[in-house]
Protein backbone atom coordinates (compact mmCIF):
# COMPACT_ATOMS: atom_id res chain seq x y z
CA UNK A 1 0.00 0.00 0.00
CA UNK A 2 1.30 3.55 -0.92
CA UNK A 3 1.97 5.47 2.32
CA UNK A 4 0.18 8.84 2.24
CA UNK A 5 1.01 12.17 4.24
CA UNK A 6 -1.43 14.85 4.22
CA UNK A 7 -0.21 18.28 4.86
CA UNK A 8 -1.83 20.95 6.28
CA UNK A 9 -0.61 24.69 6.03
CA UNK A 10 -1.92 26.74 8.51
CA UNK A 11 -1.68 30.40 10.13
CA UNK A 12 -3.46 31.62 12.73
CA UNK A 13 -7.24 30.07 12.40
CA UNK A 14 -7.51 27.79 14.66
CA UNK A 15 -11.02 27.08 14.68
CA UNK A 16 -10.33 26.41 10.33
CA UNK A 17 -7.77 24.17 11.56
CA UNK A 18 -9.94 22.35 13.72
CA UNK A 19 -12.21 21.66 11.09
CA UNK A 20 -10.06 20.42 8.78
CA UNK A 21 -8.17 17.88 11.44
CA UNK A 22 -12.37 17.30 12.03
CA UNK A 23 -12.76 15.77 8.78
CA UNK A 24 -9.14 14.09 8.55
CA UNK A 25 -9.92 11.85 11.96
CA UNK A 26 -13.58 10.51 10.03
CA UNK A 27 -11.79 9.24 6.56
CA UNK A 28 -12.72 5.98 5.25
CA UNK A 29 -9.43 5.73 4.48
CA UNK A 30 -7.54 5.57 7.77
CA UNK A 31 -3.78 4.78 6.68
CA UNK A 32 -2.59 7.68 6.38
CA UNK A 33 -0.75 10.57 8.72
CA UNK A 34 -1.20 14.51 8.97
CA UNK A 35 1.54 17.52 9.30
CA UNK A 36 0.28 20.84 10.52
CA UNK A 37 3.08 23.19 8.83
CA UNK A 38 2.54 26.26 11.00
CA UNK A 39 3.62 29.71 9.63
CA UNK A 40 4.41 30.93 12.78
CA UNK A 41 0.86 30.86 14.55
CA UNK A 42 0.27 31.91 18.16
CA UNK A 43 -0.85 28.80 21.16
CA UNK A 44 -4.46 28.88 20.33
CA UNK A 45 -3.34 26.75 16.85
CA UNK A 46 -1.35 24.62 19.07
CA UNK A 47 -3.64 24.03 21.77
CA UNK A 48 -5.79 22.63 18.60
CA UNK A 49 -3.33 20.27 17.93
CA UNK A 50 -3.22 19.03 21.30
CA UNK A 51 -6.70 18.52 21.43
CA UNK A 52 -6.46 16.13 18.77
CA UNK A 53 -3.26 14.45 19.67
CA UNK A 54 -5.12 11.55 21.25
CA UNK A 55 -7.10 10.40 18.56
CA UNK A 56 -4.59 10.46 15.78
CA UNK A 57 -1.63 9.67 18.13
CA UNK A 58 1.46 9.16 16.36
CA UNK A 59 0.11 9.44 12.88
CA UNK A 60 0.21 13.60 13.67
CA UNK A 61 2.60 15.88 13.99
CA UNK A 62 2.98 19.45 14.83
CA UNK A 63 5.96 21.71 13.36
CA UNK A 64 6.31 25.12 13.04
CA UNK A 65 8.70 28.23 11.95
CA UNK A 66 8.56 31.63 13.18
CA UNK A 67 6.18 34.38 12.34
CA UNK A 68 8.50 36.64 9.90
CA UNK A 69 5.31 37.02 7.60
CA UNK A 70 3.87 35.19 4.85
CA UNK A 71 6.03 32.31 4.04
CA UNK A 72 3.85 29.36 2.34
CA UNK A 73 6.07 28.13 0.30
CA UNK A 74 8.74 27.64 3.07
CA UNK A 75 6.11 26.17 4.96
CA UNK A 76 4.42 23.95 2.65
CA UNK A 77 8.68 22.62 2.34
CA UNK A 78 9.43 22.48 5.94
CA UNK A 79 6.36 20.01 6.24
CA UNK A 80 6.88 18.26 3.12
CA UNK A 81 10.45 17.28 4.96
CA UNK A 82 8.86 16.48 7.88
CA UNK A 83 6.08 14.27 6.22
CA UNK A 84 7.35 10.41 6.11
CA UNK A 85 4.68 9.09 2.85
CA UNK A 86 5.74 8.43 -0.54
CA UNK A 87 2.99 10.59 -1.76
CA UNK A 88 1.98 14.14 -0.38
CA UNK A 89 -1.04 15.48 -0.25
CA UNK A 90 -0.81 19.42 0.45
CA UNK A 91 -3.90 21.35 1.41
CA UNK A 92 -4.27 24.80 3.47
CA UNK A 93 -5.60 24.84 7.02
CA UNK A 94 -9.16 26.39 5.58
CA UNK A 95 -9.88 23.46 3.22
CA UNK A 96 -11.78 20.35 4.55
CA UNK A 97 -11.85 17.31 2.99
CA UNK A 98 -14.71 15.37 2.73
CA UNK A 99 -14.94 11.80 3.92
CA UNK A 100 -13.22 9.66 1.01
CA UNK A 101 -10.42 12.17 0.40
CA UNK A 102 -7.53 9.79 1.59
CA UNK A 103 -9.17 7.18 -0.41
CA UNK A 104 -8.86 9.18 -4.07
CA UNK A 105 -5.61 10.55 -3.72
CA UNK A 106 -4.15 6.93 -2.68
CA UNK A 107 -6.24 5.83 -5.67
CA UNK A 108 -5.16 8.37 -7.62
CA UNK A 109 -1.08 8.32 -6.93
CA UNK A 110 -0.45 7.08 -10.17
CA UNK A 111 2.72 7.48 -11.35
CA UNK A 112 3.87 9.73 -13.84
CA UNK A 113 1.25 12.22 -12.83
CA UNK A 114 0.75 14.43 -9.78
CA UNK A 115 -2.73 15.62 -8.78
CA UNK A 116 -4.86 18.87 -8.17
CA UNK A 117 -7.89 19.64 -6.62
CA UNK A 118 -11.29 21.70 -7.00
CA UNK A 119 -13.15 23.62 -3.93
CA UNK A 120 -16.43 23.86 -3.33
CA UNK A 121 -16.87 27.32 -2.02
CA UNK A 122 -18.98 28.13 1.13
CA UNK A 123 -20.48 31.29 1.89
CA UNK A 124 -19.29 33.85 4.63
CA UNK A 125 -22.29 32.65 6.42
CA UNK A 126 -22.28 29.19 6.20
CA UNK A 127 -18.65 28.97 7.06
CA UNK A 128 -19.26 31.06 10.24
CA UNK A 129 -21.74 28.20 11.64
CA UNK A 130 -19.85 25.41 10.30
CA UNK A 131 -17.15 26.81 12.99
CA UNK A 132 -19.63 28.34 15.32
CA UNK A 133 -21.55 25.03 15.65
CA UNK A 134 -18.24 22.41 14.54
CA UNK A 135 -20.49 20.98 11.55
CA UNK A 136 -19.55 17.85 10.37
CA UNK A 137 -19.91 19.21 6.51
CA UNK A 138 -17.36 16.79 5.64
CA UNK A 139 -20.19 13.95 5.99
CA UNK A 140 -22.32 15.60 3.76
CA UNK A 141 -23.80 14.15 0.57
CA UNK A 142 -24.58 15.50 -2.74
CA UNK A 143 -27.94 15.88 -1.75
CA UNK A 144 -27.43 18.15 1.14
CA UNK A 145 -25.49 20.22 -0.63
CA UNK A 146 -27.85 20.79 -2.82
CA UNK A 147 -30.19 22.32 -0.25
CA UNK A 148 -27.12 24.00 0.81
CA UNK A 149 -26.69 25.52 -3.08
CA UNK A 150 -27.46 28.97 -2.29
CA UNK A 151 -24.57 28.85 0.20
CA UNK A 152 -21.63 26.76 -1.69
CA UNK A 153 -20.63 26.85 -5.29
CA UNK A 154 -20.04 25.26 -8.09
CA UNK A 155 -21.97 22.23 -7.29
CA UNK A 156 -20.11 21.00 -10.12
CA UNK A 157 -17.32 20.34 -8.12
CA UNK A 158 -19.09 17.54 -6.24
CA UNK A 159 -20.04 15.14 -9.62
CA UNK A 160 -17.88 12.77 -11.13
CA UNK A 161 -18.72 14.58 -14.45
CA UNK A 162 -14.71 15.50 -15.59
CA UNK A 163 -12.90 12.60 -16.77
CA UNK A 164 -9.83 13.90 -16.62
CA UNK A 165 -8.37 11.49 -14.26
CA UNK A 166 -4.44 10.76 -13.33
CA UNK A 167 -3.71 7.62 -15.55
CA UNK A 168 -6.13 8.44 -17.98
CA UNK A 169 -4.84 8.54 -21.55
CA UNK A 170 -6.23 10.91 -24.65
CA UNK A 171 -8.01 13.58 -22.56
CA UNK A 172 -6.59 16.60 -21.87
CA UNK A 173 -4.79 17.60 -18.61
CA UNK A 174 -6.55 19.00 -16.01
CA UNK A 175 -5.96 22.43 -14.69
CA UNK A 176 -7.75 23.95 -11.88
CA UNK A 177 -10.08 26.78 -11.40
CA UNK A 178 -8.18 29.94 -12.44
CA UNK A 179 -4.62 27.85 -11.84
CA UNK A 180 -5.48 27.37 -7.90
CA UNK A 181 -3.32 24.26 -7.70
CA UNK A 182 -2.91 24.92 -4.17
CA UNK A 183 -6.21 23.97 -3.33
CA UNK A 184 -4.89 20.07 -3.34
CA UNK A 185 -1.48 19.78 -4.50
CA UNK A 186 -1.08 15.78 -4.64
CA UNK A 187 2.78 14.59 -5.35
CA UNK A 188 5.03 11.54 -5.41
CA UNK A 189 7.74 12.54 -2.78
CA UNK A 190 10.53 11.13 -5.42
CA UNK A 191 9.03 14.05 -7.99
CA UNK A 192 8.67 16.78 -5.45
CA UNK A 193 12.49 16.02 -4.83
CA UNK A 194 13.23 16.01 -8.61
CA UNK A 195 11.96 19.70 -8.98
CA UNK A 196 13.50 20.77 -5.37
CA UNK A 197 9.90 21.48 -3.78
CA UNK A 198 8.80 24.99 -3.86
CA UNK A 199 10.48 27.86 -4.24
CA UNK A 200 10.44 29.72 -0.99
CA UNK A 201 11.75 33.08 -2.78
CA UNK A 202 8.33 33.29 -3.25
CA UNK A 203 6.66 35.31 0.11
CA UNK A 204 3.30 36.91 0.16
CA UNK A 205 0.16 35.28 -1.01
CA UNK A 206 -0.22 34.02 -4.50
CA UNK A 207 2.14 31.65 -7.24
CA UNK A 208 4.25 29.38 -5.26
CA UNK A 209 1.95 26.58 -6.05
CA UNK A 210 1.65 27.62 -9.76
CA UNK A 211 5.09 27.59 -10.44
CA UNK A 212 5.62 24.29 -9.25
CA UNK A 213 3.20 22.85 -11.34
CA UNK A 214 5.18 24.75 -14.14
CA UNK A 215 8.21 22.75 -13.41
CA UNK A 216 6.43 19.17 -12.69
CA UNK A 217 5.41 19.78 -16.22
CA UNK A 218 8.81 20.22 -17.15
CA UNK A 219 9.65 16.84 -15.43
CA UNK A 220 6.97 14.81 -18.29
CA UNK A 221 4.64 14.54 -15.60
CA UNK A 222 0.94 15.14 -16.37
CA UNK A 223 -1.66 17.07 -13.84
CA UNK A 224 -5.22 14.73 -12.85
CA UNK A 225 -8.74 15.46 -10.81
CA UNK A 226 -8.64 12.95 -8.23
CA UNK A 227 -12.69 13.16 -8.50
CA UNK A 228 -15.46 14.68 -6.60
CA UNK A 229 -14.29 13.01 -3.66
CA UNK A 230 -10.93 14.89 -3.45
CA UNK A 231 -13.07 18.13 -3.47
CA UNK A 232 -12.28 19.81 -0.73
CA UNK A 233 -14.85 22.33 1.37
CA UNK A 234 -13.39 25.46 1.41
CA UNK A 235 -14.18 28.23 4.25
CA UNK A 236 -15.02 31.66 3.57
CA UNK A 237 -12.01 34.54 4.02
CA UNK A 238 -11.54 37.97 2.62
CA UNK A 239 -10.03 37.90 -0.51
CA UNK A 240 -6.90 39.54 -1.45
CA UNK A 241 -8.10 41.57 -4.11
CA UNK A 242 -5.22 42.60 -7.19
CA UNK A 243 -2.37 41.59 -5.28
CA UNK A 244 0.06 39.63 -6.88
CA UNK A 245 3.34 39.76 -5.17
CA UNK A 246 4.96 37.08 -6.72
CA UNK A 247 4.00 37.73 -10.48
CA UNK A 248 7.59 38.55 -11.61
CA UNK A 249 9.01 35.50 -10.19
CA UNK A 250 6.35 33.55 -12.06
CA UNK A 251 6.76 34.86 -15.23
CA UNK A 252 10.88 34.31 -14.98
CA UNK A 253 10.13 31.02 -14.18
CA UNK A 254 7.61 30.52 -17.18
CA UNK A 255 10.27 32.04 -19.12
CA UNK A 256 12.80 29.98 -18.27
CA UNK A 257 13.88 26.08 -18.77
CA UNK A 258 14.18 25.47 -15.04
CA UNK A 259 12.77 22.07 -13.39
CA UNK A 260 14.20 22.66 -9.60
CA UNK A 261 13.24 25.24 -7.81
CA UNK A 262 16.18 28.41 -7.17
CA UNK A 263 15.61 27.88 -3.01
CA UNK A 264 13.89 25.46 -2.31
CA UNK A 265 13.92 22.08 -0.11
CA UNK A 266 17.92 21.86 -0.73
CA UNK A 267 18.58 24.91 -0.64
CA UNK A 268 20.77 26.76 2.31
CA UNK A 269 17.73 28.73 3.08
CA UNK A 270 15.30 25.89 3.32
CA UNK A 271 13.72 24.67 6.14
Amino acid sequence: MTSLSVVVATYERPQALDAVLFGLSEQSDPHFEVVVADDGSGPETTAVVARWQEPFGDRLRHVRQPDEGFRLARVKNLGAREARGDFLALIDGDAIPRRGFTAALRASAVDGWFVAGKRLELDQALSEQVLAERLPVHRWSLARWLRERGHATPLAALTPRDRRRPGRDGLPEFVPHANRYGVLFGVWRQDLERANGFDVRYEGWGEEDIDLAVRLGRLGLRCGWPGPRGTVLHLWHETRKGERPNAALLAETRTSDRVAAVNGLRAPDSP
